[in-house]
């Protein structure tokens, strides 16, 4: 029994290094993709993103069409981009975006993973 468990774990072990080494096969970096906005409006800016004419307002400034997602509960709103685009242009709507004085904060939205630090025994 002991033999056996020990076969699976050395199997596993190899498995999971073999993985671990391998390359993806194309790199994902230049890829165009919907561009996530998390956007929070300057309180005396009078921007409601949610409404029809502030959600045309903020497609005209960032020279793609947006679409409105969701608001979010610190006064933030989310939107996306209704085409894909290129990593250097989702760089150029952000900063289109951030330039309005009606905006008093706008990031991207992506998913945040913690890095912790290797565990010796």
């Amino acid at each position: 029994m002991t033999t056996h468990l020990l076969l699976v774990g050395l199997l596993l072990s190899v498995s999971l290094a073999t993985s671990a080494c391998s390359f993806p096969a194309k790199p994902v970096v230049g890829e165009a993709r919907v561009l996530r906005i998390i956007l929070v409006p300057a309180p005396q800016g009078g921007l409601d993103p949610a409404s029809a004419i502030g959600l045309a307002r903020l497609s005209r400034t960032a020279g793609v069409p947006l679409v409105y997602l969701r608001s979010m509960s610190d006064g933030g709103h989310l939107l996306a981009s209704g085409e894909d685009v290129s990593p250097s242009a989702a760089k150029e709507v952000l900063q289109r975006l951030a330039a309005d004085p009606a905006i008093a904060q706008i990031e991207e939205d992506r998913r945040m993973t913690h890095q912790s630090p290797w565990v010796t025994p």
